[in-house]
């Protein structure tokens, strides 16, 4: 009698335990899924940057038929790309799991559009820098004797150009440099677009090494398109461009950054929709089985089956059964 009394207490205690344990299970692998949420959005996100990145070189080249320098090539890989790379998978999973699921694939659709309209706008802001640097008053094919901004600290700038040598592979000349500095902003905005926060990873103001290293490398650069030092425009293979023309840059580029937010956020709410309609995929069947499964169970009126009795529970020891 005391060994069933002892056993009947000891029963709802471990009820609960058996509670608490499939709660810290159920708890534990919804961390790992949001965890795994977060990866999945992060890796499109690289995927996507690294892509447009690998992109912006020939681009770049084939418009003036030259190609960056040596160690512009250096600078973009070593100070743009490998912080950014460090730093902008850096972002926390979210708080909680949400009804979304992340991308299964990263050559679906959707991302495949959102690279596509990325590389257009910087190919379209890049021929605009190389259209309107040819238009200005002072252009001229460059060589070491140039001199465009005289209007402003000429003994400067007149000794920087002719201590450079001739050049033979075209690499100083005045559109060059104006898609170079062009270019080295559309890393850091490329970077910043595609590093999303919700619903899979924290936003991207709380991952403070990656906001450090786009304040550190954007104020860099403004520094040197703005002020430009001797030591960096000679190691960079920069030319000498008036400052007017350096604001003009500053403008596109800040334009770029508000062209590929827009676009980002309108591919983000509509890309998928759009898609669906450009391809008449809207009424297409999906070609997973558990999908076509939910929808013929959407439409099915007979199932699931109702019971045909109501058991109702009036004591703990005696149940009735009543017809519907």
């Amino acid at each position: 009698m005391t060994d069933f009394g002892l056993d009947k207490l000891q029963q709802p205690r471990a009820d609960a335990s058996s509670l608490m344990a499939r709660g810290c299970q159920s708890m534990s692998h919804t961390d790992r899924r949001m965890e795994n949420n977060a990866w999945q959005n992060t890796q499109k996100g690289e995927r996507q940057a690294e892509t447009q990145h690998q992109l912006c070189v020939p681009k770049h080249s084939s418009e003036i038929l030259s190609n960056l320098g040596d160690f512009q090539f250096l600078f973009i890989d070593l100070v743009i790309i490998l912080i950014i790379a460090f730093t902008m998978s850096l972002n926390a999973a979210w708080k909680e799991l949400v009804w979304r699921r992340p991308p299964s694939s990263l050559i679906s659709g959707p991302l495949l559009f959102s690279v596509l309209t990325q590389i257009l706008t910087c190919l379209a802001f890049q021929v605009l820098a190389f259209s309107l640097v040819q238009k200005q008053s002072w252009y001229e094919t460059w060589t070491p004797q140039s001199n465009a901004c005289n209007s402003s600290r000429p003994g400067f700038y007149r000794s920087l150009n002719v201590s450079m040598s001739v050049d033979h592979k075209n690499i100083r000349n005045y559109e060059n440099t104006s898609l170079f500095y062009v270019s080295s902003f559309q890393y850091l905005v490329v970077a910043i677009v595609f590093s999303k926060g919700r619903p899979f990873r924290q936003p991207r103001y709380k991952n403070w090494p990656f906001m450090v290293s786009c304040a550190g490398l954007y104020s860099f650069l403004l520094f040197i398109m703005l002020y430009p030092v001797p030591a960096i425009d000679r190691f960079l293979e920069i030319v000498c461009v008036p400052h007017d023309w350096r604001v003009t840059l500053l403008i596109i580029v800040a334009a770029n950054a508000v062209v590929s937010f827009l676009l980002e956020e309108a591919n983000e709410r509509w890309g998928a929709t759009f898609l669906s309609h450009l391809f008449c995929q809207r009424n297409k069947s999906p070609r997973v089985l558990y999908s076509q499964l939910a929808l013929e169970l959407q439409d099915a009126t007979d199932w699931p089956p109702k019971p045909s009795t109501v058991t109702l529970a009036t004591n703990p020891v005696l149940c009735v059964s009543a017809p519907l």
